[in-house]
């Protein structure tokens, strides 16, 4: 007998103890039901556990049987307490199958689940993960076609992986202090941007989250998790009164990564606050021009035409050439030498060159 059977088999309603009163002091369930003004039919199903015991009710047993209302009226509490823990195993017993798909030792390595053995545990875990009532809503939320982040259930397998990535994300935007969100604050912070980008300083990444914090909004870095093709994402979160740009370290080099920043920002300076963007590798639906557009912002502002340009003039290329280039335009020379290797300018595989390049790697996922 497993623990759902056993809780089952010892589960008692209040009718139980009252028939035992009756049974031992002789009285029927029609007496009883007649001395309490009660039909023996009601009588009969407050028993057997199909009615439950109101205040009225304890009252008049208090009258009939000379047991207190305080004792029945805990009585039925604990009933319905231990009936609503069964109910809820059930519910997440017959949930186990959705489980699968979900990057489960991901989050229990890092502490939002726990590492239990019990799949009704963690279909547990998962719903308030999710802030979810049943797998039904989380369905709603990330795989309708109409919602949220439209992650189209026939076109992609990595829906809840996804949706995962997406909520951390969520999280980690709940610990940072933000600004109330301003299109005059974030116009301000432009140069901003392009200056951290330029330095690269070691403390680089909290310089911009700090940055875009001043401006209301709220930058995340959430590091890529297994099944989740996911480049970034963008929406606005807390009734729709802060942005949230969300970035992965996948694949990433510093180009990639100002590139997704930039992408991203695109759209939270760009579009409607109904909509959310994300880019990844998986078939999620998008809106191709407003896609195009967030590209075209991004191109403008990590390498502007007239610089490439300049760029271009310069060839054939050296890594002294390129250093010299990056500090007479600002630009970083990661970013230069990953924007030649793209245009085959360069090759992929060139040390010396790709000495230049910096990784971007997020160590740390703090979610409280």
């Amino acid at each position: 007998m497993n623990e759902l059977e056993l809780k089952r088999h010892l589960l008692s309603c209040p009718g139980d103890t009252i028939q035992e009163q009756i049974d031992f002091i002789g009285m029927s369930q029609a007496e009883l039901a007649k001395r309490m003004g009660r039909s023996v039919q009601k009588l009969n199903e407050l028993i057997k556990g199909k009615a439950s015991l109101t205040a009225d009710t304890a009252l008049k047993l208090e009258y009939v049987l000379d047991i207190p209302v305080s004792f029945w009226l805990e009585l039925e509490a604990k009933y319905q307490s231990e009936l609503l823990e069964i109910e809820k195993m059930e519910i997440f017993a017959q949930n186990k199958e959705w489980l699968k798909g979900f990057p489960l030792s991901f989050l229990q390595k890092i502490g939002v689940i726990s590492s239990s053995v019990s799949e009704a545990n963690l279909v547990e875990e998962l719903l308030k993960f999710f802030r979810v009532a049943s797998p039904n809503e989380w369905e709603n939320i990330y795989k309708d076609s109409c919602l949220a982040f439209k992650i189209a259930s026939q076109f992609t397998k990595e829906a809840k992986a996804i949706s995962t990535w997406l909520r951390l994300g969520e999280l980690q935007a709940a610990n940072i202090e933000l600004h109330d969100f301003d299109q005059k604050l974030l116009t301000e912070a432009m140069p901003k941007f392009q200056e951290i980008c330029y330095h690269n300083d070691d403390n680089w990444l909290e310089q911009l989250q700090s940055t875009c914090a001043s401006a209301g909004i709220a930058l995340v870095y959430t590091p890529s998790i297994p099944k989740a093709p996911i480049y970034g994402a963008s929406r606005w979160i807390k009734n729709k009164k802060t942005p949230l740009i969300q970035l992965t370290d996948r694949g990433k080099d510093y180009n990639s990564f100002w590139f997704s920043f930039y992408h991203e920002l695109a759209h939270i300076r760009l579009h409607k606050k109904s909509e959310s963007f994300v880019s990844s590798t998986s078939k999620i639906v998008q809106d191709k021009t407003k896609e195009k557009e967030a590209d075209d912002f991004a191109i403008k502002q990590l390498f502007p035409n007239d610089k490439q340009k300049e760029v271009e003039k310069m060839s054939p290329y050296t890594p002294a050439s390129i250093m010299q280039l990056g500090e007479k335009m600002s630009i970083h020379p990661s970013i230069i030498v990953s924007q030649l290797q793209r245009e085959k300018k360069v090759a992929y595989n060139n040390v010396d060159f790709n000495k230049l390049k910096v990784r971007v790697e997020f160590n740390n996922l703090v979610l409280t």
